[in-house]
C-alpha cells in the first residue's frame, strides 16, 4: 500500500522541535502537516501548554492542536548525557526550532555555531518576543504583551469604553508560527541551491 505521507512536500525531512507553548510548536505542526518528521523535545515536567485550558489527563486541547503529527522525547538539558542525545539528534536533523530566551541555547552549547559545525546543512530557527538584543530582549513574553506593544489591542478598542482590548485569540503566536513556517520553507529551498543551512531569527513583534 502506498504511503500517503510520501506525496507530501516535506516528506523525508527531519525537524527537531525544542520550542514550547505555542508559536514554535504551531510552526512545527504546520511542517508536520506538510509531511516532515517532527520530534518534539520536552522537559521532564512536559510542555507548559499541556496544563493550559481544557484537558484530559496531561493532554490539553491547546497541546494537541499545536503538537499534532509529532513524536515526543523527554530530555533534561541540565544533564550532560541528555545534552549529548540532543546533539546527536541535531546532527541528523534538517531543521531545528527553538524559542528559548536569547543566550540560553549558547549557554547549553546548542547555539547555531556549535550545531552547524557538525551539521552544516541544518536550518536553525530561533523565535523570540523582541529579538536577540535590545532593552526588552530578556523579558518574558506572552501573546498579550505583543498585542499591547504592537498596537493590535489599541486598534480593537472596547465599544463601551474606547479602551484598548485584547483579541480573544492568540493572534500574535499564530502570526509568528505562520511567518516561521514560511521562512523555514524558504531556507530549505535556499539550502537546495547552496548546499548549506543557515540561521533564522524571528521576533514575535516583527511578525
Amino acid at each position: 500500500m502506498n504511503d500517503p505521507q510520501a506525496s507530501l512536500p516535506l516528506h523525508g525531512l527531519r525537524v527537531l522541535d525544542l520550542s514550547a507553548v505555542l508559536s514554535g510548536p504551531m510552526c512545527t505542526a504546520l511542517l508536520a502537516d506538510q509531511g516532515a518528521e517532527v520530534l518534539k523535545v520536552e522537559p521532564p515536567g512536559g510542555d507548559l501548554s499541556r496544563r493550559i485550558g481544557p484537558a484530559k489527563g496531561d493532554m490539553s486541547a491547546m497541546f494537541i492542536a499545536a503538537n499534532r503529527g509529532k513524536r515526543s522525547i523527554v530530555l533534561d538539558l541540565k544533564r550532560a548525557d541528555h545534552l549529548q542525545v540532543l546533539r546527536d539528534l541535531a546532527r541528523r536533523a534538517d531543521v531545528l526550532v527553538e524559542n528559548f530566551r536569547p543566550g540560553a541555547m549558547a549557554r547549553l552549547g546548542l547555539d547555531h555555531a556549535a550545531l552547524s559545525a557538525d551539521n552544516p546543512r541544518l536550518v536553525y530557527a530561533s523565535i523570540t518576543g523582541f529579538g536577540q538584543s535590545g532593552p526588552y530582549a530578556d523579558g518574558r513574553v506572552y501573546d498579550a504583551v505583543i498585542q499591547a506593544v504592537s498596537g493590535i489591542s489599541a486598534s480593537h478598542p472596547s465599544q463601551a469604553s474606547g479602551e484598548p482590548m485584547l483579541l480573544a485569540t492568540t493572534v500574535c503566536d499564530k502570526l509568528t508560527a505562520l511567518t516561521a513556517a514560511q521562512a523555514i520553507g524558504a531556507a530549505l529551498l535556499a539550502r537546495e541551491r547552496s548546499g548549506r543551512g543557515g540561521k533564522l531569527e524571528l521576533a514575535m513583534l516583527d511578525a
